[in-house]
Parts: C-alpha cells; structure tokens; sequence
C-alpha cells in the first residue's frame, strides 16, 4: 500500500470549509479507483492534516497527473499553504474494529 498526507493551513476558517468541501466532492471518485481510506484531522480553526491510503504507488501517480496537481496548486494560489509526505505503508487495524464508526463512500 502506499500513503501521502497533506498538511495545508487556510486563510481562515471559511476558506477550509470551502475547499474541504470541494475536495471531497471532486475526490469521491478516487474510492472506486484505488483510494482506500482518507482520514481528516483538524489541528486549528484554520489548518488540517490529510491522511490518504492508497492501494499502490501507481494510482497515486494518476490521479496526481489527472487533477491533484492543478487542485494544491490552486490551494496554493488563493493563500493556502499545502506540504506533504508520502511513501510505502503497512496498515494494521484492530480486530475489535466497528465499521459503523466510519463513513462509507458509495
């Protein structure tokens, strides 16, 4: 598997609500591609961290050269600051886990 995460501090708390919204509404998709599981991290008012599982290094490539790219960027250019890490994972998860504790994109 393969992870990236994204680090971005808003101008304020209006325009994080607003382009969370619009990457969750253009990302969707990437559920049935490839994407296993997103976790979102508020840390302040005005900054989140993103967490992305994917199922291999290649999907990410695509998706990357299909849209992301040109969304941080645009992130980027309305005064949002975006960094990130990525790299191979292992994910492990309990055996007590509850599936009701998630929200399942369809």
């Amino acid at each position: 598997m393969f992870a990236v995460t994204k680090s971005i501090k808003f101008q304020n708390k209006l325009a994080k609500e607003a382009i969370l919204n619009a990457l969750k509404s253009k990302s969707k998709a990437m559920f049935s591609e490839g994407m296993i599981l997103r976790c979102f991290m508020n840390v302040t008012e005005n900054s989140i961290e993103i967490f992305h599982v994917f199922k291999n290094k290649e999907f990410v490539n695509k998706t990357r050269s299909s849209w992301s790219n040109q969304f941080w960027q645009d992130i980027r250019e309305m005064g949002g600051t975006v960094s990130g890490l990525e790299g191979e994972c292992e994910v492990e998860y309990s055996p007590h886990i509850n599936l009701d504790d998630f929200n399942k994109i369809e």
